[in-house]
């Protein structure tokens, strides 16, 4: 029996087609009944846990369907709940502000080719660190590429502290698409990563056509003249931790005109 499905142009068609458009469609009206159940339980507390699941499992679904701009924002929501311990009367307008805008997205509120860029800076920034004063918050995004650790809150504590948006991403992968879409105005990037090292990571962000002109800085604990650090391009300013971070991260700052 000949096959229903072909591939035409790099899109699936025929029965394959059809059962595609299917899932997306239960995957988008049950994104909108989930979001609806979340709005309702806020206001008996909420559950952060469910809500950080429902954030991660949305990136991931709306990524295999190709669905970028819904994809992007649940990857915000889900940094933004990263950012906080539980959910209080501070946090509480921000993950609304999310939930708001994610049926936006799933009921073409927004259009799918509305520029990423714009929709994810008008979200809400990720919540401070502690012991960052509560200034202005400026319209100018640090994506931060590195695990959640110690060194991370400090680097977030310094640019919070100056007033930028800070967004965290681990994974390189991610990392590497949502400068493409989102185009912060800097990317730090830690020199050691999972699957993929900082250095590779910067090096291609720093000279791909694309992304070029996006500043990028390299956080390492590694000594001045290690073989690897030799690899980067001479636009890639490094910061190193301990004592000398915060010369170099004002220096590195400098360098691509933040400050």
């Amino acid at each position: 029996m000949a096959s229903k499905h072909a591939v035409v142009g790099g899109v699936i068609t025929g029965a394959s087609a059809e059962m595609i458009d299917y899932m997306r469609q239960d995957f988008l009206d049950a994104t909108g009944g989930r979001v609806a159940e979340f709005e309702r339980a806020l206001a008996e507390g909420g559950d952060l846990e469910a809500l950080r699941y429902f954030a991660f499992e949305t990136k991931g679904q709306a990524r295999n369907f190709g669905m970028t701009l819904l994809g992007l924002v649940a990857a915000r929501l889900e940094d933004y709940l990263n950012a906080i311990d539980r959910i209080a009367d501070w946090s509480l307008p921000g993950i609304r502000a999310f939930l708001d805008a994610l049926p936006n997205v799933v009921n073409s509120a927004i259009a799918d080719d509305a520029d990423p860029s714009m929709v994810v800076r008008g979200l809400p920034a990720r919540p401070r660190v502690l012991g960052v004063d509560d200034n202005e918050t400026l319209d100018v995004e640090v994506m931060l590429v590195m695990d959640q650790t110690a060194a991370t809150g400090i680097v977030e504590r310094e640019m919070q502290a100056c007033g930028y948006r800070t967004t965290v991403v681990t994974s390189p992968f991610e990392a590497f698409e949502s400068v493409v879409r989102t185009r912060p105005d800097m990317v730090i990037v830690a020199a050691v990563l999972d699957g993929l090292t900082g250095i590779d990571l910067a090096t291609a962000l720093a000279t791909m056509p694309e992304t070029r002109n996006t500043p990028v800085a390299v956080l390492t604990s590694l000594d001045d003249d290690d073989a690897n650090l030799n690899l980067l391009p001479k636009s890639v300013p490094v910061i190193h931790k301990g004592e000398r971070f915060g010369d170099d991260l004002a220096r590195a700052m400098s360098h691509h005109f933040l400050l």
